[in-house]
């Protein structure tokens, strides 16, 4: 009698060429990495390593890549504030991709892919960043779909954008199926 209808089994994580073992000596110590970089950003590490049940090969440089998508998103969250509600005009293209994010991030939590769901949103990212112009809705729908992954970094951004609630009070941001339609296509 389990709570759950299917064992899922993570993989195994691979360090200097070998699976982590204590045996091997190869274990790494999470506090370590914790008080250097912070919790939320271990824990995205790690679910972005590889798919969750295949593992991954763990590098200490990797986490950088995390901690700096998260800085972004902390940069992201005090521009939406210095521009409060007006925002800037979201375009058409940029539009479309969050919209695909947003389709792309809730079909890779139920699938467990973490790994491509982060890859998503760090995309998302960069498109928002390269348009130059954000809606503060939109920011604090991004907050709300990396709180799966950062859940105490999305805390304190919900908490950042004016809210008194949690973040996991928020409702799940939908999305609009025809707005996944490109309107041109490349023959």
């Amino acid at each position: 009698e389990e709570p759950f209808r299917k064992f899922r089994a993570h993989g195994l994580i691979v360090k200097d060429g070998a699976k982590m073992s204590k045996s091997k000596g190869n274990v790494v110590i999470p506090d370590d990495y914790i008080d250097r970089w912070g919790a939320d950003s271990f824990r995205m590490y790690l679910m972005f390593l590889g798919p969750f049940q295949e593992g991954g090969d763990f590098r200490d440089a990797g986490i950088n890549g995390i901690r700096r998508f998260l800085d972004k998103v902390w940069h992201l969250v005090g521009q939406s504030l210095a521009e409060g509600e007006r925002g800037g005009e979201v375009l058409r293209p940029v539009l479309a991709k969050w919209h695909r994010t947003k389709k792309k991030v809730t079909d890779d939590l139920e699938t467990l892919s973490y790994n491509t769901a982060i890859a998503a949103l760090m995309e998302m990212l960069n498109a928002i960043r390269e348009s130059g112009s954000c809606e503060h809705q939109m920011v604090e729908e991004f907050v709300v779909l990396l709180a799966p992954f950062a859940p105490h970094f999305a805390e304190e951004c919900w908490e950042r954008l004016g809210h008194d609630t949690s973040v996991f009070d928020a409702r799940w941001p939908s999305y609009d199926p025809a707005m996944l339609v490109d309107d041109t296509a490349e023959v």
